[in-house]
Formats: structure tokens, C-alpha cells, sequence
């Protein structure tokens, strides 16, 4: 199980997109907050698709 979770706000592009992908790919489990679901949507996607 992985402990490491980090909690990012304003996700919906730009430096919070970029540091969500940075703590995914860092093997963080994150929590977005946001204002824009359809933005946010997106946000996450690319934040896991960069797991890999």
C-alpha cells in the first residue's frame, strides 16, 4: 500500500497540472481540487496516464 498522498488545488491547468503529473509519477496517491470539471477530468487522466 502506498502512504505517500498529496493533496493539489487548482488543478485545472497550467502549474497545478504540471505538479499533479510530477507527484503521480513520484508514486503519490492525489487528491484534486478543482473548479472545472470538465478541466479537472482531463487533469487527472494526464496525471495518471504519466504514471506509466
Amino acid at each position: 500500500m502506498n502512504d505517500k498522498v498529496c493533496l493539489i488545488a487548482g488543478v485545472d491547468d497550467g502549474t497545478g497540472a504540471s505538479v499533479a503529473r510530477q507527484f503521480a509519477r513520484d508514486g503519490y496517491r492525489i487528491a484534486l481540487l478543482v473548479q472545472n470539471a470538465v478541466k479537472s477530468i482531463s487533469s487527472a487522466m494526464n496525471a495518471r496516464a504519466s504514471i506509466t
